[in-house]
């Protein structure tokens, strides 16, 4: 059973009376109230509004499975203003404007967020561990492309052998080429960052990184595209 556009009006109405509880505030979409120009987030609206007309939600998480049905109501939905000149942003918007399949959709963008299956991947692969320090704090680990995102097609994209589990400090600068590794896991350190800089970011520069077989190609376009 679906929900009607005048759900979703009742929806906005009771949010600004009664606020989002429990859900948290959006971090990167917005749902434009039409009638008050106010903003609110996506997956709450959702939630209220089946809540509302007494019907059962379906089992959505957030993002493109509750933005669809809002903006098939015609509701406009928008990224969160930070976010409208970020590369991810733009990144998520070509995924958007692509002619996919709804599935083929969210699990790119889940892989472009480091979320869903492409994390769960990269958990399985790393015994849900970073892959250089071994560090087992979930909310520390982010799921990293080695050959950036948009160097790679969409095959690439969602390929978990195109990836490492690294800690936040980690993953930003070899995102940033300050790291690469060689074919056999060893950490390359750029002349742009000092052994004692990376000591303070808690990663010894003789670390290493065990290397499937499958990873040798995208670490090589790394280490020629990104390590500098």
């Amino acid at each position: 059973m679906s929900i009607s556009a005048s759900d979703v009006r009742k929806a906005f109405q009771y949010i600004s009376r009664h606020g989002i509880s429990p859900n948290r505030e959006s971090t990167k979409w917005d749902i434009i109230d039409p009638d008050t120009g106010k903003t609110w987030p996506p997956k709450a609206v959702l939630r209220v509004a089946y809540e509302l007309a007494r019907k059962p939600q379906p089992n959505a998480g957030g993002g493109w499975p509750t933005n669809e049905p809002l903006e098939a109501l015609g509701f406009e939905i928008r990224l969160k203003g930070d976010l409208e000149t970020s590369e991810e942003a733009e990144d998520l918007s070509d995924i958007y404007n692509q002619n996919l399949e709804q599935t083929q959709r969210q699990r790119l963008i889940n892989a472009r967020l480091g979320q869903g299956g492409y994390r769960k991947a990269l958990e399985d692969i790393w015994d849900k561990k970073c892959a250089l320090t071994g560090c087992e704090v979930g909310c520390a680990l982010r799921a990293s492309h080695i050959r950036p995102w948009r160097d790679s097609s969409n095959v690439q994209r969602l390929d978990p052998r195109n990836g490492f589990l690294l800690i936040a400090n980690a993953d930003a600068i070899f995102d940033k080429g300050l790291i690469s590794f060689s074919d056999d896991g060893v950490m390359l350190v750029s002349e742009r960052i000092s052994n004692e800089s990376l000591l303070e970011l808690g990663i010894s520069p003789r670390m290493k990184i065990n290397v499937h077989r499958a990873t040798v190609k995208y670490l090589q376009y790394h280490r020629k595209n990104c390590f500098n």
